[in-house]
């Protein structure tokens, strides 16, 4: 972790990593990837270089905050599905297991009777998380398998993760990891990211070869990249 002007960045040294690099992460927070060889004294010039930056990121970052959706677990909470809006209806079952099915703009979920309001809390968000991931899988990979048929790139295990600062990575193992929440964002911005790990497995870098092998599929991958950056924080449950 480091921290300049009161401002706390955390820093994460990569092997891959050319030069310095500031960042926002989905969580909100900076981060700073830093050479493996890359001085102490080099990483407080460059941050202190950027200080406007880095001041203009956090402005940006207190307003999502004030428009990021908070959800009480209740009837007329709304959740982002494909892009779109859908409104939580909860309906009161017999049946101690929950179940839940989207139809046009309601998520409609059964929960039992006689559950008390916490723990009805906690299965009403653990059953959407349930349904995002399994959802997210699905549809993942019969993207995979259609943007595949054009790159014809081998990979082995594809796994869904919640996780903090990407959308998703590939190993060196040729291993591909997918935030399940991309099933909230619009088809094209999942296209886009599923295109853009399935290109490091032929370029493990951003470089100009990277970004023409994703545009041979997504012409308007700048604009799926703007997408993410501006709206990641609606992407949550």
């Amino acid at each position: 972790m480091l921290c300049v002007n009161n401002i706390n960045i955390e820093t994460r040294r990569s092997s891959r990593a050319r030069r310095l690099r500031l960042q926002m992460n989905n969580n909100g927070k900076l981060s700073l990837v830093v050479p493996w060889l890359a001085s102490k004294r080099s990483i407080n010039v460059f941050v202190k270089s950027n200080t406007k930056w880095i001041e203009k990121q956090l402005v940006k970052v207190e307003k999502q905050k004030k428009l990021r959706p908070t959800f009480k677990y209740r009837t007329g909470d709304m959740f982002y599905y494909f892009g779109e809006q859908v409104e939580l209806i909860i309906k009161p079952s017999n049946r101690k297991r929950s179940t839940i099915k989207v139809r046009d703009d309601k998520m409609i979920i059964t929960l039992y009777r006689k559950i008390s309001e916490l723990d009805g809390v906690k299965a009403i968000k653990k059953t959407i998380e349930k349904f995002y991931h399994n959802k997210a899988e699905e549809v993942i990979h019969d993207r995979l398998q259609f943007f595949n048929e054009h790159y014809g790139f081998p990979y082995n295990r594809v796994t869904m993760r919640n996780q903090k600062s990407r959308w998703g990575s590939c190993s060196g193992l040729r291993n591909l990891n997918f935030n399940w929440r991309l099933i909230m964002a619009p088809i094209e911005v999942i296209d886009y990211v599923v295109v853009h790990e399935l290109c490091h497995l032929k370029e493990m870098n951003h470089s100009s070869r990277f970004w023409k092998l994703v545009e041979e599929e997504i012409h308007e991958y700048k604009e799926m990249r703007k997408w993410l950056r501006e709206n990641h924080y609606l992407l949550t449950y």
